[in-house]
């Protein structure tokens, strides 16, 4: 069991690299063209099962690193940047940077989110991720 807490929650041992969650946000990148290649309805079935494991995946984690919020634990950057993209004209490569370099900015600086940041265990993990990552997707939407 502990082999699969750590592979889903540091998405395959991205999270043990140095700037880990940035590292995970770039590994996304082929997972986006993946994933908006597939219906709508497809998109939402695989973004709610990867929240809801990554919940309880992140949770575990925490237990097994003995560390809140633990860098390791980049399963939510990985979701985040999905949603971020998530509906944008990825086959413009300006779009991608534009919402990889967002995405991190929002995520690393938490304006106006940092209290999500004491939720605690998997739930706490995750939703300052989607709320970076709905905020990307909409300045996108709006601005592109």
């Amino acid at each position: 069991m502990k082999f699969l807490i750590e592979i889903f929650a540091t998405y395959f041992y991205i999270g043990y690299l140095p700037a880990s969650g940035t590292f995970a946000t770039l590994a996304t990148m082929p997972l986006v063209f993946l994933f908006s290649k597939q219906t709508l309805y497809l998109q939402i079935f695989i973004v709610i099962l990867i929240f809801f494991c990554g919940v309880r995946i992140s949770s575990l984690a925490e237990k097994y690193y003995e560390k809140k919020d633990d860098s390791k634990i980049v399963v939510d950057e990985m979701l985040g940047f999905l949603i971020s993209m998530w509906g944008i004209n990825i086959l413009q490569i300006k779009h991608l940077v534009i919402g990889f370099l967002l995405f991190r900015f929002l995520d690393i600086t938490k304006i106006g989110f940092k209290k999500t940041q004491k939720i605690s265990s998997g739930l706490g993990i995750m939703i300052d991720d989607i709320i970076a990552a709905v905020i990307t997707n909409i300045i996108l939407r709006l601005t592109l």
